[in-house]
């Protein structure tokens, strides 16, 4: 089953995401970027509070740069029991993104629980950063778990904006060859949820469009719900 993945920024959002039919949780700052490190007191209340009831991930930012403080954040986020820690690959220069990327995997690789998941941007082109197929040839590099399109860019566009079909094909074809998870969001709206699990991505991630008022606004639970309703109507078409 397609998993829906929900942002939430606070954590009087939590209950809105998880009772709205969140399948994963994730915890970021959207005012900080398209995978804002958010506060590590929200991420570890929400750990507590979802209590395994569903899975939680985490962003720790769009890493254009390697530092000795990534080390730490990493290792940091792994430690709160999240199941996922999500690092994007923002830099243009692949041994920079390898050397952040293998990084990133040793300190995670430190905590038994926690998967990596690496993110590309769909709009590599205009920002400068590698291409989401380069970003899988990586995650083969470092043992990732999955691999994951984004936008860096939030300005209304879309991932599908950006990428053609043919091309997230491919994607979801070669992540699938190295048995990689393969999520995709970026901007996506309802419309696009049929698209997202006809070309066989695992998960999809939303914040915009559930939300009341954009991505920096509030979780709305109703909105999440008919995200939910959506997602399992086409996946049981897809499945008979």
């Amino acid at each position: 089953m397609v998993k829906l993945l929900i942002t939430v920024w606070h954590l009087d959002e939590l209950s809105d995401a998880l009772y709205g039919g969140a399948d994963v949780i994730d915890v970021k700052d959207p005012s900080k970027g398209s995978l804002g490190l958010p506060d590590l007191d929200v991420v570890r209340e929400v750990v507590l509070s979802v209590s395994g009831l569903r899975e939680v991930s985490v962003a720790i930012g769009d890493l254009s740069e390697y530092s000795n403080s990534l080390k730490y954040i990493a290792y940091a986020a792994a430690l709160t029991g999240v199941n996922y820690v999500k690092a994007g690959l923002a830099s243009g220069d692949v041994s920079k993104c390898l050397l952040i990327a293998s990084e990133v995997s040793k300190q995670v690789n430190y905590v038994s629980k926690p998967k990596l998941v690496l993110a590309g941007y769909a709009d590599y082109s205009r920002s400068g950063c590698i291409e989401p197929l380069e970003v899988i040839r990586l995650a083969k590099e470092v043992k990732a778990h999955g691999v994951m399109i984004d936008t860096l860019i939030k300005d209304g566009k879309n991932t599908f904006n950006f990428l053609s079909r043919s091309y997230l094909e491919e994607f979801v074809e070669e992540a699938g060859k190295l048995n990689l998870l393969k999520a995709i969001a970026g901007g996506l709206g309802r419309e696009h949820i049929p698209d997202c699990i006809k070309l066989g991505f695992d998960v999809i991630g939303i914040r915009g469009a559930a939300c009341k008022g954009g991505r920096v606004s509030r979780v709305s639970r109703e909105l999440v719900a008919e995200l939910k309703n959506i997602l399992l109507t086409y996946s049981g078409r897809m499945s008979v």
